[in-house]
């Protein structure tokens, strides 16, 4: 009989870590290689065509951590990509995430993503978002047990990333305050977020609230970008896709999409902004 307890408390103690194994990250401290930690000497050009270099420093230990989720990149000729670091997977980190790390240690799973084909031949289901999904709160676990009970973090994630995070902040963040004074931002893009109107939360969070001022924590930070008014068709912008039903996120009646301007949190003006772009071309396939 001790031997069968004995072997069940060894099960126990283990199960933790058997459940975190399979995590498989493309970018976290001490990886090698690291998109998220690309070359950050940056080259500005002025309107007279004159140029100058910098070279922004990344600190050894800066003060929080950096949890991102990458969008729709995969080109695998399946429904749910495998937990392969694809070409594509590697370029959008280096184009999106790689110069948060002159804030932040920049942790980034590589999930079971519903594919670039599936998605153009609508053939993706709720059950391969809810697939990717689970790949992203197994890693978000496993991040929180990497960092320690203490530090603060950041959320960052872009199109089909923002999806998946907006569901583990209802999930896993949004009704517990513990971890919700940990969250420094959720910078959440090309996603959706929804708020009750004239309010900054009551939609896809209860607690969480759009940012209003440039100091505020436990915020999010959510639009979406055009060169022109969006079109009618267009799933960003104006909430109501199919995504929001399959990973069962609130839109509809009462409700609208956030946008919140980072260049100008409290006012929400017009801003002129610097853009700044890697040297090699953002995958063209990426949504």
């Amino acid at each position: 009989m001790l031997r069968w307890v004995l072997l069940a408390s060894l099960c126990l103690a283990l199960a933790p870590a058997a459940a975190h194994a399979d995590v498989q990250w493309l970018c976290r401290p001490g990886a090698d290689p690291n998109p998220c930690m690309g070359d950050q000497t940056t080259t500005y050009y002025a309107p007279d065509g004159t140029s100058t270099v910098s070279r922004p420093d990344v600190p050894a230990d800066p003060p929080v951590d950096c949890f991102y989720v990458y969008p729709t990149v995969s080109n695998q000729p399946t429904q749910n990509a495998d937990k392969s670091p694809d070409p594509e997977i590697r370029s959008i980190a280096l184009y999106q995430a790689a110069r948060f790390s002159q804030l932040c240690q920049v942790y980034a799973p590589v999930y079971r993503q519903a594919t670039v084909p599936a998605l153009q031949a609508g053939k993706t289901t709720k059950s391969d978002y809810l697939t990717a999904y689970g790949d992203v709160e197994k890693a978000f676990v496993a991040f929180l047990r990497r960092i320690g009970p203490h530090r603060g973090f950041v959320l960052i994630g872009h199109s089909q990333g923002t999806f998946h995070l907006q569901r583990l902040i209802r999930r896993r963040i949004d009704d517990k305050p513990a971890l919700r004074r940990r969250l420094v931002s959720a910078v959440l893009l090309g996603g959706d977020v929804t708020v009750r109107k004239g309010s900054d939360r009551g939609g896809v969070f209860r607690h969480v609230p759009t940012c209003k001022r440039p100091a505020q924590l436990a915020c999010v930070i959510a639009f979406s970008t055009f060169n022109e008014t969006p079109p009618d068709l267009s799933i960003f912008g104006r909430g109501g896709s199919g995504v929001d039903d399959f990973l069962g996120l609130p839109h509809g009646h009462g409700l609208e999409t956030a946008c919140t301007n980072p260049a100008d949190l409290r006012h929400n003006r017009s801003v002129k902004l610097t853009s700044v772009v890697p040297r090699e071309p953002i995958p063209p396939s990426s949504t």
